[in-house]
């Protein structure tokens, strides 16, 4: 191709324009950049990203929360994760004001503040303040959650029968599960009915945990005024140890059927003792969607329904053994000889949990629905077996429905996905040998196939 002059004119002219227009387009996008802030989480399990229980949370917030985080720069392990974890908080809220500080700049404050570690985090709400010791999503928004209730939440544990009580720390105790209670911002007080013989009338809900002795009739019936009265209620209790509170249960419409539950399941955990029930389905229902895996209940007793058409109640069973479990009504040392009973023992499904819920028509009319939770088991959440599974998570979702904070009912815990590679001998073979001799080879043949077209030309 000859080029003239104006040849030349037109190709630099062509050239100019191509220049702006380059520049006008990075200049546009530099723009777009500054002002668009979009996000993409394309881990397994979503990571990187908030729960939308926390968006939920966020999206409710109507007053500005403070979050002041210790941390020294010079420490990238910390401040790179705390980073990460408060700029998706803030991106998805403008009511949260982050300042990030150097413990070693600030002394007086991190002793006023009583700061023990890096990365400590102070939650603050007017005279509402909450420590968040571990870079978690579940911590941050925990505390969160604390700062920014409206009303704190009481809970009354029922003393004087030997129940199971969060303030002592026993195995057969419930601190474990009173410590995280405390943590959601709940309040926890022991009442002895006989030396109290009215209930608080900020009580958001009374827990009757594992009574072992018998209850005065004066108890009972204040117990049943307080359900009349439309007081919510969780009521953990144990085999055959139920005919003191019978009233209660006729109130409710329930009946313990007598005798431990059996499951033979209980063997795919590894468990000898057939009177460790296991639960891998719930029910539809916001707790039960908050329970991600496997709940353990030992020595627990099944609940049934009486005239369910009759009755003024709604019932939703939440746990439901499988169909191979059954009600021992006798006990025996002897596990192998344990066997269901025509005509004496109780065949599965049974259900180990319900959820009560007045009728719309006889419901009382108040600012806070009435609910009930009745749970067969209270070891589940001792501290000798709180920690397995998912029964943590099952026992503060049932607070946190029964008080009326459904959108709270749980933060799920993210996990990093297993990543591990199990190969069987035959294919590490496979892949040994399609890198030591397969691969070499087709290289070595595009590069001859290569070499031999450039040759014909």
């Amino acid at each position: 191709m000859k080029i003239n002059a104006s040849t030349h004119r037109k190709l630099s002219l062509q050239n100019t324009i191509f220049y702006i227009l380059l520049i006008a387009v990075t200049t546009l996008f530099a723009q777009l950049s500054l002002n668009t802030n979009i996000s993409s989480d394309w881990t397994a399990n979503n990571r990187y990203s908030l729960s939308e229980t926390t968006l939920t949370l966020l999206g409710q917030l109507d007053q500005t929360i403070t979050i002041e985080a210790f941390v020294s720069p010079d420490n990238s392990q910390y401040y790179q994760a705390l980073d990460s974890l408060l700029e998706r908080y803030q991106r998805n809220s403008d009511k949260l004001k982050i300042n990030i500080i150097n413990p070693d700049f600030e002394p007086e404050k991190t002793r006023q503040l009583n700061i023990q570690q890096q990365g400590e985090m102070v939650v603050t709400l007017g005279d509402k303040q909450q420590h968040v010791f571990d870079l978690s999503e579940q911590s941050l928004t925990n505390a969160l959650i604390t700062v920014s209730r409206q009303h704190e939440p009481w809970l009354i544990f029922i003393e004087g029968h030997g129940e199971r009580t969060p303030l002592n720390h026993a195995n057969f105790n419930l601190s474990v599960w009173g410590e995280n209670l405390k943590q959601k911002g709940f309040k926890l007080l022991g009442l002895n009915l006989v030396e109290n013989s009215q209930i608080p009338s900020n009580t958001a809900a009374i827990v009757i945990a594992s009574p072992e002795q018998a209850w005065l009739e004066g108890e009972i019936a204040l117990i049943r005024d307080y359900i009349t009265n439309g007081g919510s209620v969780i009521w953990l209790a144990e085999p055959n140890n139920n005919a003191q509170l019978d009233a209660i249960a006729e109130q409710l419409g329930l009946e313990f059927i007598n005798g431990t539950v059996i499951d033979p399941n209980a063997e795919m955990l590894g468990i000898t003792n057939p009177e460790f029930t296991l639960i891998i389905d719930y029910a539809n229902h916001p707790v039960g969607l908050a329970t991600k895996g496997v709940t353990l209940f030992p020595h627990a007793t099944a609940i049934d329904v009486v005239n369910d058409d009759l009755s003024s109640w709604q019932y939703t069973p939440l746990l439901m053994t499988q169909d191979n479990a059954w009600s021992e009504a006798v006990a025996t040392q002897d596990n192998n000889l344990l066997s269901l009973d025509e005509g004496l023992d109780t065949a599965g499904p049974l259900t180990l949990g319900y959820l009560i819920t007045p009728k719309i028509d006889n419901a009382i009319t108040s600012a806070k629905q009435q609910r009930i939770a009745v749970i067969g088991d209270g070891d589940f959440l001792s501290n000798t077996y709180i920690g397995n599974g998912s029964n943590l998570e099952l026992g503060i979702a049932l607070v946190n429905w029964v008080v009326g904070d459904d959108s709270l009912v749980e933060i799920p815990v993210k996990t990093t996905i297993d990543n591990t590679l199990d190969l069987s001998p035959t294919q590490s073979l496979i892949i040994g040998l399609g890198f030591l001799i397969a691969l070499p080879l087709l290289l070595a043949t595009i590069g001859f196939g290569l070499w031999w077209i450039r040759r014909k030309r």
